[in-house]
């Protein structure tokens, strides 16, 4: 397989006990599918809120340029098939490229340590967001299961009834 970004052959690497392709040249990382979400959930390493809050200028200046971000570059795996960029988790302002026929993910240069971070401080503020907003996401959740229930609840028989929310579920 060859770089897309510098078309240097890739050579086998390991990365948090996942195997992945890295670039000699460039320093790119190609993943294949589930690989970034294997390593995410379970890399060892653990940034300080100082490293997760030096992304920050980082992640600005990466999110701004995400809208001049129209570099063509074709998945390693599939013969010129192009890869589509999309900003990591929506928000981060890490921009990646997908493969729409594989799902491989091309990464440049230490962005995914950069993810790693990312994925740190979300972990981090997790436990505040559940305390802020848990008691909300339950409303919505009772809300939606009691409109569900009505909507399901056309049979007077309560055991019928039963058996269709099985089937909605």
């Amino acid at each position: 397989m060859k770089c897309p970004r510098c078309n240097t052959v890739l050579e086998p690497a390991e990365y948090d006990g996942q195997k992945i392709e890295a670039c000699p040249g460039c320093q790119g990382e190609w993943l294949h599918a589930g690989e970034l979400q294997k390593i995410v959930e379970h890399h060892d390493a653990v940034f300080t809120a100082k490293e997760i809050a030096s992304l920050d200028a980082v992640n600005k200046e990466i999110f701004t340029a995400e809208k001049d971000d129209h570099d063509e570059l074709n998945c390693p795996c599939c013969e010129n098939v192009p890869m589509e960029h999309f900003n990591y988790g929506d928000t981060s302002g890490i921009i990646l490229h997908k493969c729409g026929e594989c799902g491989g993910v091309w990464m440049d240069k230490d962005q995914l340590e950069k993810i790693e971070a990312v994925v740190d401080g979300w972990k981090a503020d997790l436990n505040g967001d559940l305390k802020k907003y848990g008691p909300v996401l339950r409303k919505i959740e009772t809300r939606e299961q009691k409109e569900l229930d009505r909507d399901v609840s056309i049979s007077r028989f309560g055991f019928v009834n039963a058996v269709l929310r099985r089937f909605c579920e």
